[in-house]
């Protein structure tokens, strides 16, 4: 409403001046002609005329003719400048549409923008109670095809989901780009909530899982949340917000997911913005710290390596769980920071070590699937690497399964740098995934770490599967860690299937390093 106010009281200015400026430039240019006309006039007649009859005459017709060139000049003026006001004001106008335009469709993509869809929300709130909902849609993982490609290429990609979206949805639906990579969907007709659901997932389906740039091929998928009105609020801030929540709460799931609105979900957003809230003062308050579980090589018991395991001792709440912020941390970006601070203090505590002659223990970290692919973090992690002096060859870097596989053709290009530099890589909770078969082979990995769901419970299956890893990674030439050994039949048992290594509370707890110091100092001076 403001910008349509604007514009009228903008193209009324510029009317105004016209015609205020080019009626003195019409009075001006008459009052030159006709003071012309009367002396240059005046003085022919006294040349030519030779009585006071044909002066008169002449006279006479010189008013007329006055009159008519008059006539003429003032039509020709008038013309003209009607002409200039024209333009002008199709100038105007032309300008208005296009500041409209502006204000109201994302330049990016030509869709509707923040704007046009909180302008046409607060019409429907206010005009109508008919019940419509809120899909509020994030890309996942756009991050990575921006740190990969360049934003270039992802404007790109955000064209084509805008197109892709804007041939499904049509009036009185609507989509709109909020910003960055996020869009939201109106749909204001649907029963049931399943028949929503169908609606959105046809959006789904006809975008496709997979998009191509060039030669590379990407894998599409969306994290949504959805309000309802009146449901779920009745106002335009607390249906988005809500559907904000809605989708974090999608995220979290591990993505590619549609959530709707619930109270349950609210409580734990707040929860998960708490925590973030408390991570970043920890990491401004150094409140992280290392221990370190030890590695024992099952066939003598000797320490030959140790995990270093992050751990917070909150000032106030006191031991917070790793499972409790690390998926926080992903999800926020903290990861980054945090696991810098993580490989610096490793390589630090790796160099004394190796001074005081401790020079063949292993000493493994876990880096997450995050940090891996971003092009910027691992940038910085390699230059970290290449500004400590120590036998890397004996550090042993953890990634996950999941992590790997999910950009396996980036993760094998990254662990290849990694390897060149001398370090070893472990492929840590494996088992767990469903292709660890398939990628085994691929990943150019030196550790296997048996994950711990498989040694805990003895069942039969469970011992065929051990056997069956073992021997697998045995022949390709891959030591095996197993994890979670808490008793001496598993470590007994594990042993006589030739597993090298192992770790677990029964072999050590995760302690801090001067306990650990200690240990090492014991074992040392018993050789």
């Amino acid at each position: 409403m403001k910008t349509k106010c604007c514009s009228r009281h903008l193209c009324k200015r510029m009317i105004n001046y016209f015609f205020r400026n080019q009626s003195i430039a019409i009075v001006l240019k008459y009052g030159i002609f006709g003071s012309l006309w009367v002396v240059l006039s005046d003085s022919v007649l006294e040349v030519f005329a030779g009585d006071f009859e044909i002066y008169k005459n002449l006279q006479t017709y010189k008013g007329w003719i006055f009159i008519f060139l008059t006539m003429i000049i003032v039509y020709i003026l008038i013309n003209k400048r009607e002409k200039r006001i024209i333009n002008a004001t199709g100038e105007s106008s032309k300008a208005i549409r296009e500041l409209r335009h502006m204000a109201y469709y994302d330049t990016l993509t030509g869709l509707p923008n923040r704007a046009m869809f909180v302008s046409k929300i607060k019409n429907l709130v206010s005009s109508s109670r008919q019940k419509f909902a809120i899909a509020f849609l994030d890309i996942d993982n756009f991050k990575y095809i921006n740190d990969t490609l360049g934003h270039y290429i992802g404007d790109d990609f955000l064209k084509f989901m805008a197109h892709k979206m804007s041939k499904e949805i049509k009036a009185p639906d609507m989509v709109a780009r909020l910003g960055g990579d996020e869009f939201a969907i109106l749909i204001r007709s649907f029963e049931t909530k399943d028949i929503l659901l169908n609606r959105l997932e046809n959006i789904k389906n006809s975008i496709g899982n997979t998009w191509n740039s060039g030669s590379r091929e990407f894998y599409i998928s969306m994290s949504i949340g959805i309000a309802v009105y009146p449901d779920d609020g009745y106002d335009f801030d607390t249906l988005l917000k809500h559907s904000d929540i809605a989708m974090y709460a999608a995220k979290k799931e591990g993505k590619n997911k549609m959530f709707f609105y619930e109270e349950d979900i609210h409580y734990e957003t707040i929860w998960h913005i708490q925590m973030a809230n408390k991570l970043q003062k920890g990491l401004d308050c150094n409140e992280f710290e290392l221990n370190y579980q030890p590695q024992v090589q099952l066939s003598t018991g000797d320490i030959i390596g140790t995990e270093a395991l992050v751990r917070w001792n909150h000032p106030q709440e006191g031991y917070i769980s790793p499972a409790d912020f690390i998926p926080v941390a992903e999800i926020t970006g903290q990861i980054y920071e945090l696991e810098r601070r993580i490989i610096k203090n490793v390589l630090i505590q790796k160099k004394k070590w190796e001074e005081q002659g401790l020079n063949d223990l292993e000493l493994s970290l876990n880096l997450s699937g995050k940090s891996l692919i971003s092009n910027s973090s691992f940038r910085q992690i390699e230059e970290i690497f290449s500004d400590y002096d120590v036998d890397y060859s004996n550090i042993v870097i953890e990634i996950t399964e999941t992590a790997a596989i999910t950009h396996i053709d980036t993760a094998i290009e990254r662990l290849n740098i990694l390897k060149a530099k001398g370090l070893k890589i472990a492929l840590d909770d494996f088992g767990t995934g469903y292709s660890s078969l398939t990628y085994l082979r691929r990943l150019p990995i030196d550790i296997v770490k048996l994950d711990k769901s498989y040694i805990g419970n003895g069942d039969k299956k469970d011992i065929s599967i051990i056997k069956f890893i073992v021997s697998l990674a045995h022949d390709l030439g891959i030591r095996v860690i197993a994890e979670g050994i808490e008793t001496i039949e598993q470590y007994d048992y594990l042993r006589t299937i030739e597993c090298e290594c192992g770790q677990g509370y029964y072999l050590g707890r995760p302690m801090y390093i001067d306990e650990l110091n200690e240990l090492l100092t014991e074992k040392f001076e018993q050789k």
